[in-house]
């Protein structure tokens, strides 16, 4: 009888452990990704349900790469384009995991840190000058808290001043054969109260080269 009873305890872990894997699924280009953190009977999971691209105002996978000088219907310059960092809103939600018991503890969760990396989506294109790699952004610290149950959307660096100058500088193309990337955000995550920790990824695509967004 013992023996059984030790069988199903173990079976039950494989099962939880099974469950786990299966919902801390891997980085999608939609931003879908996610992980879990906590004890075996209140496990809390992190979802990166969304990463949306912005810039100027509005939500676009167009990067610009570089700064033009606006130019009236006569030819003549009338001033630089808007140009800025390209940011993205990245909306994270707090859930149970489907196993937790009913009398387990939702617990707050708080991204502590996060890093960004850069990867060429397939071949260059033929026509493009150049597809050169995108050094990442490096690890940097955060405090940013998702209660239990809620949804929190930030605005986080997507592709800066300094990655779009890179591009460039390593020849880029800026023509009409862009490139087409994916930024990958890896979250180093906390779950308040336990102090454990866990990583999160979620992604998006983008495209780059020299866009006009003069009005």
């Amino acid at each position: 009888m013992r023996r059984r009873q030790m069988t199903q305890q173990v079976l039950k872990g494989l099962f939880l452990v099974v469950l786990i894997l299966a919902s801390c699924s891997a980085p999608s280009d939609d931003g879908a990704g996610g992980g879990c953190g906590g004890s075996e009977a209140s496990i809390t999971c992190l979802d990166v349900t969304g990463i949306a691209p912005t810039s100027l105002g509005t939500d676009t996978t167009n990067v610009d790469a570089l700064r033009d000088q606006c130019r009236d219907q006569t030819g003549a310059v009338t001033g630089p384009e808007p140009f800025e960092d390209h940011n993205a809103h990245v909306t994270l939600v707090n859930r149970q995991f489907p196993t937790t018991t009913a009398t387990g503890r939702a617990f707050d969760i708080r991204i502590i840190g996060y890093s960004v990396t850069y990867t060429l989506n397939g071949r260059c294109p033929t026509a493009a000058l150049g597809c050169p790699p995108l050094t990442g952004l490096p690890p940097s610290s955060a405090s940013i808290t998702i209660p239990a149950g809620q949804t929190v959307t930030v605005t986080l660096p997507f592709v800066p001043l300094r990655t779009k100058n890179e591009y460039v500088q390593a020849g880029g193309e800026l023509g009409i054969a862009a490139p087409s990337y994916t930024a990958t955000y890896t979250f180093t995550v906390q779950t308040i109260g336990l102090n454990d920790t866990f990583t999160v990824e979620g992604s998006a695509q983008f495209t780059m080269t020299d866009f006009n967004n003069c009005t």
